[in-house]
This record gives C-alpha cells, structure tokens and sequence, in this order.
C-alpha cells in the first residue's frame, strides 16, 4: 500500500481485523520501552498517541498550525481550541474509535486547502499532511469525533504514554515512566543486545530539548545507541 492507502485502510478497513476491545498500533520505527508502565486507566479512552510537536489551533484571530510546542501556553487561554496531532505510528485505539468512520458516516474526511506552494517542481504545500489518517482522526476530525462521544487522552496522558518529537512538552517527564515510542529518526537496529541507531549526529541530537535525554534512559536499559559521524 501508498502511505494513503494504509491511512484508508486505518481510518476504515482497520476495524474488520479486531476481535479486541483495543488494540495498540505499533509501526516499524516504534516499541514498547518498558510493559510494566502500562496504565488500565488507558482504556477509560478511545485515542491515546504519542504527541508529536504541530497541533491545529482555532483563535479569535483565526485558525492556524503552531510548531515547536509553542501552542502549549494557549491550551487553556479563553478562546483558544488546541488541538495536537496524537501520532498514529504508536497508539492505542478502542474498536469503537475505529468504526467511527464506518458507522458515522456524515463524518467526511476533508483535505483542507495547501498553506503554500513549492516551486521547481511547483505542488501545493501543506505544513501536517491532511492525508494521513492521524492528522484527520486527531486534528482535523476530533471535534465530531468527540460529539459522537470518541474520548482522546487529556494531555498528562498521552505525554507519559509515549514520546515522538522531545520538547517543552516533555520538561517535567520521567523519560523512565514512558510506555512506548515512536520516532524514525530513532531506529531499532538490533535485538542482542537491544540497538538503538539515530540517523543524525550527536551535534543535531543536542540541538533538541531533552533529546539527548532519550538515548541516556535508553543506555540505562541497556540498550547500546549509536550515532552517525559528525560532518566534515
């Protein structure tokens, strides 16, 4: 399948191969880290992902994409709607939340109009793809997600469930709690002893809050971490 066509089949079909109440999606560039910092309190929701650092923003002002965390001082300012995108690469959904779609279906995916335009070659632009199945179900659709009763984490939540982009928004977490991740700039290489490569080098690694933070946690656990060499 087209990267597309697995947000269809998600968004969709998925449902059709679920005897469960839930189940956790995990792509190839995600784990578990740790089985005992499972919560049963997880399953008081239908949508739990790992946050990643864009979220969809509705203000006086207008309705906009914020990067870099820096919509967290607006989550509870008057007049303000903060909706992030919840990654769908590691997350755990109800079968409810997956039927949605299928059973509500005055529920329209919508592709929203591209935020720019690249040239050479010239196509359209858009700062969160609208075609992948969870910026729809976490961004673009949730506020009639939630009015047909889908429950999405609260942020204290989903920031200890897992990790995707490190930031602002991890400040105060205990990187040793976490549940799960999911990043593919974080690859597992190797099982024996468990390997962690990261595709960019230790300079760019130190650039990012807390991201260093993740490979220490990780050699704790006795993973071995590598790293590319550092440019010329």
């Amino acid at each position: 399948m087209s990267y597309i066509e697995y947000s269809w089949f998600m968004m969709f079909v998925l449902w059709h191969f679920v005897e469960t109440d839930y189940a956790l999606v995990v792509q190839d560039d995600g784990w578990v880290l740790d089985g005992a910092n499972w919560r049963d309190e997880y399953f008081e929701y239908d949508y739990i992902g790992a946050p990643v650092h864009l979220a969809r923003v509705h203000s006086p002002e207008g309705t906009r994409w914020m990067g870099n965390f820096s919509w967290l001082p607006l989550l509870n300012k008057p007049g303000h709607s903060v909706l992030p995108i919840l990654n769908g690469g590691f997350s755990l959904r109800s079968r409810r939340m997956m039927q949605t779609l299928f059973t509500h279906q005055h529920i329209q995916v919508v592709v929203i109009p591209p935020d720019g335009y690249m040239k050479n070659p010239f196509k359209p632009h858009w700062t969160a793809n609208p075609t992948n199945e969870d910026v729809q179900l976490t961004a673009l659709l949730r506020p009639q997600l939630e009015a047909v009763g889908i429950r999405f984490a609260p942020l204290d939540i989903y920031k200890q469930f897992a990790m995707e982009d490190s930031g602002s928004l991890h400040a105060d977490v205990d990187l040793s709690r976490l549940f799960g991740h999911h990043g593919s700039w974080r690859r597992l290489v190797g099982i024996d002893p468990p390997t962690v490569r990261y595709l960019w080098p230790r300079s760019m690694i130190r650039s990012g809050l807390r991201e260093m933070d993740f490979p220490k946690m990780l050699m704790q656990r006795g993973y071995r971490v590598e790293f590319p060499p550092e440019p010329t």
